[in-house]
């Protein structure tokens, strides 16, 4: 599988002011486009933490980087300067990206949701990309998001709003990112379990894993207290669906042969 990275930007994420869920729905898409997401970081608005997330993720020869937030207007938006340092890149003005940030800002004003279309300097530096880099339309909000190719890693910049985020990526990604994973099928199925010590069960799952190698078990508890029953999730990739099914089937079968009656 295609190895992935998350690079989640916000010093509000490290403060516990807001809850990451960027991360856990990217690293869920990812999954069931056929990626492999080895690795999640979170870091602070600064240049060099970002650049230094970023050269990890090249250095691990992962085929995606996704980082996001630090796209907006602000002094502290700041992960397009790292990503080009990264990458040893100039930033540029992007026309595209420009003619994108007027076209949003005057919709907005005309609809009342904002008093003024002026690109400041502060509105256009949404449009200023690392040399090379592509434009990706944002449907909801005015920060573009941003594509760019350094050698054979595709990395990604996405707003930090969920909702823009998620909208850009649904829009734009899918086709290149299938393309990009070999447009693999995933698989995901919970099970119930008559157990409530997670010992005895990382015990049972161990050997499950070792007998079906190509699906990945984790057990997790449905609640706290004495009759607790701990729930057992299922996940396997393929390219044929069938194939998948099967292999989540037999690891079921393997667990249940293993549970105590």
């Amino acid at each position: 599988m295609s190895r992935a990275e998350i690079i989640v930007v916000g010093r509000e994420i490290l403060t516990g002011r807001t809850l990451d869920t960027n991360s856990n729905w990217l690293a869920k898409r990812i999954t069931a486009l056929g990626g492999d997401v080895k690795r999640v970081a979170v870091v602070d608005d600064e240049i060099d933490s970002i650049c230094g997330e970023l050269r990890t993720a090249l250095r691990n020869n992962s085929r995606l980087i996704v980082t996001t937030g630090g796209l907006g207007p602000t002094f502290d938006d700041k992960t397009l300067d790292a990503v080009a340092m990264a990458a040893g890149l100039p930033m540029e003005l992007n026309p595209q990206a420009l003619d994108f940030v007027k076209g949003r800002y005057a919709l907005f004003t005309e609809k009342g949701f904002i008093d003024t279309d002026e690109v400041t300097s502060s509105r256009e530096k949404m449009a200023i990309f690392p040399k090379g880099a592509e434009m990706l339309p944002n449907p909801v909000g005015t920060a573009p998001g941003v594509k760019l190719w350094v050698g054979k890693t595709l990395i990604l910049s996405l707003p930090g709003v969920p909702k823009e985020m998620k909208a850009i990526f649904e829009e734009s990604l899918l086709k290149e990112l299938g393309d990009l994973f070999g447009r693999r099928v995933f698989r995901e199925k919970t099970i119930t379990t008559n157990l409530g010590d997670e010992s005895k069960l990382g015990e049972i799952l161990d050997k499950v894993m070792r007998e079906v190698s190509d699906v990945y078990l984790k057990s997790r508890p449905t609640y706290f207290g004495k009759d607790v029953r701990l729930e057992v999730t299922l996940t396997a990739t393929g390219d044929n669906e069938g194939e998948v099914e099967a292999r989540i089937q037999r690891a079921i079968s393997e667990i249940e042969k293993r549970l105590p009656p």
